[in-house]
């Protein structure tokens, strides 16, 4: 994913030094890609369920684009029977952004609230999945909000390569901090986030490439 990040901004680059003509000096794009994570633990009855979940929101001065994108995995152990038979199934959701922002620039908070289709078994009863052909969605329905639980920790970096007769100077900075996540996640008739999150954070990583030219 970096060397594609990197090769876009390249590109980016080079479109506006061309428009730019012989006078050109400099092109500057910056990105930005926020992330929330969590994971939420349950048990009931020797049915265990983990359900984990990344959303990842990006922007970019490129068009002033902005994106959202969500994964889930949910793994699920029944040790009811003598098997210990488990389901891990996934699915993702990939949409533009025009709203309010997913996760907040000084990652305190965040807020989501999407839909996301998951291929392959079927919730039965009290949230149990059954094993079933692969084209069979059931949609997994959430709504959560996140706050940060501790101090950020951020790191900073520079570094320069030749481009043609260009510089490119790339500064990038990383934040993190642990977070709480509360809410439902739903599907089967059952919240899987009926409690507070086993684990959550709250991060983003900033990036500015600059490409310098002789005039």
């Amino acid at each position: 994913m970096p060397f594609m990040k990197t090769a876009f901004a390249l590109l980016v680059i080079a479109l506006a030094l061309q428009v730019r003509g012989t006078d050109a000096s400099s092109s500057l794009t910056t990105e930005t890609d926020k992330m929330a994570r969590a994971t939420f633990l349950t048990q009931s009855a020797g049915l265990r369920t983990a359900v984990i979940l990344t959303v990842g929101e990006t922007e970019s001065s490129a068009g002033v684009e902005r994106g959202l994108h969500a994964d889930i995995e949910i793994v699920q152990l029944d040790t009811r029977g003598s098997h210990n038979d488990m389901i891990d199934v996934g699915g993702s959701v990939e949409t533009q952004l025009t709203g309010p922002a997913v996760i907040e620039d000084d990652l305190s908070t965040a807020a989501l609230d999407v839909t996301i289709p998951v291929c392959g078994p079927r919730p039965i009863h009290n949230g149990h999945l059954k094993q079933r052909p692969f084209p069979e969605c059931f949609d997994v329905e959430l709504n959560l909000e996140w706050a940060s639980t501790s101090e950020m920790y951020s790191n900073s970096g520079t570094y320069d390569y030749p481009a043609g007769n260009c510089t490119v100077h790339v500064a990038s900075s990383s934040r993190l901090n642990a977070a709480s996540s509360t809410g439902t996640i739903m599907f089967g008739g059952i919240n899987f986030a009926g409690s507070p999150s086993t684990s959550a954070s709250l991060g983003a990583f900033d990036r500015t490439t600059t490409a310098i030219c002789p005039d």
